[in-house]
């Protein structure tokens, strides 16, 4: 289905969308096979067509327009709130006390605001609002001043409890926390919940509109202690279907945001992930009929996993990572392209037959 069509040596970090191919080789970042920065790179994160990149062991960071290549330079990496607007965290002068400002780097780094507050965790709704989160507050912000309009507090409504390391241990109890931000949907802001469970709050009013944690067996069997699959860190939310879905070991899990449904649906595809000899647990990408994903730790295959059948219909290998750790470093799916780096910073491009 899929062939390897050519490699690329010495790649840290790739970044892929519709738009955009993005690949840091050694010293230098290409987009869409032209190169655009080079020197001495230590780090790059893009939001939408912006691209900040660290250069000089922090000394220097500028941020680039993706669709015009206009540079500005800014003090320090931060993490963007819109495509004219990133967010610094720094301590005072005493080192007694982190601050927080947003700078409108297209406009002389003009500072708009100034927090003692923490953002931990963001996510950008559109360019008028973000949502934070940090000690168990989730907040609805301005991104103009940083007003809150609205906070919710998990407290320990949704502790859970984990099992203990030793056999004769009890159970420990664990303190819920937001481990992601999966998107927003039809007023609801989903988040994922290190429980591994969904909770969704109304935008407007910040009010709980929705928990979802224990789940429905379709196809095939649970497994050890009623393990039915769970939401981890590559949980996806798909805004055009309203699905929010995730690959874990041998199982497909979907909870669909137009349902009433308490639970979510788990398919066990045990068999083929015997035959094709991994399990999936992390998510390069998907589209329409596909999620491209691997398995992770020592395991150098890699699959294309059909949502439509539920099932693994190919799986490829990197041959000269066998065995090592990891495997495989990162995937990454866009534009009928399966991309795979590998434990020797190799990237591997495979495409369609």
């Amino acid at each position: 289905m899929y062939f390897e069509k050519r490699t690329f040596k010495n790649v840290n970090k790739i970044d892929i969308s519709k738009d955009y191919s993005i690949i840091w080789q050694t010293n230098s970042i290409t987009v869409n096979n032209k190169e655009v920065i080079s020197g001495n790179v230590n780090y790059f994160i893009r939001f939408e067509n912006s691209l900040l990149v660290e250069i000089n062991d922090g000394e220097e960071v500028y941020i680039y327009n993706l669709d015009n290549y206009s540079k500005y330079k800014i003090e320090k990496t931060g993490e963007f709130l819109t495509n004219e607007i990133i967010r610094l965290g720094y301590w005072n002068d005493s080192y007694t006390i982190r601050l927080t400002k947003a700078i409108d780097f297209t406009n002389k780094n003009n500072e708009l605001w100034e927090s003692e507050r923490t953002f931990f965790k963001t996510f950008v709704l559109n360019d008028d609002y973000f949502f934070s989160y940090n000690e168990n507050l989730i907040c609805l912000n301005k991104i103009i001043d940083a007003e809150i309009l609205w906070q919710y507090d998990l407290k320990t409504k949704y502790n859970w409890r984990q099992r203990a390391e030793y056999i004769d241990e009890p159970p420990v109890e664990k303190q819920a926390e937001v481990i992601k931000f999966l998107g927003d949907y039809k007023n609801e802001l989903w988040l994922l919940l290190n429980s591994g469970a969904l909770l969704a709050l109304n935008i407007e009013t910040g009010e709980e509109s929705r928990y979802i944690k224990e789940g429905k067996i379709i196809t095939g069997e649970s497994d050890f202690e009623d393990f039915k699959g769970y939401f981890g860190c590559d949980t996806v939310l798909d805004e055009k279907k309203g699905l929010i879905f995730n690959l874990s070991k041998h199982f497909y899990i979907e909870y669909n945001l137009n349902s009433t449904n308490i639970y979510f649906d788990s398919y066990s595809f045990k068999e083929s992930s015997i035959t094709h000899k991994l399990n999936l647990n992390y998510i390069g990408g998907f589209d329409e009929e596909n999620i491209y994903s691997y398995e992770g730790s020592d395991n150098n295959r890699f699959a294309v996993f059909s949502k439509q059948k539920k099932d693994i219909i190919w799986s490829g290998q990197i041959e000269e990572v066998k065995d090592k750790f990891p495997a495989i470093r990162d995937m990454k799916y866009g534009d009928g392209i399966i991309y795979v780096l590998d434990h020797h910073n190799t990237l591997h491009i495979f495409e369609k037959e």
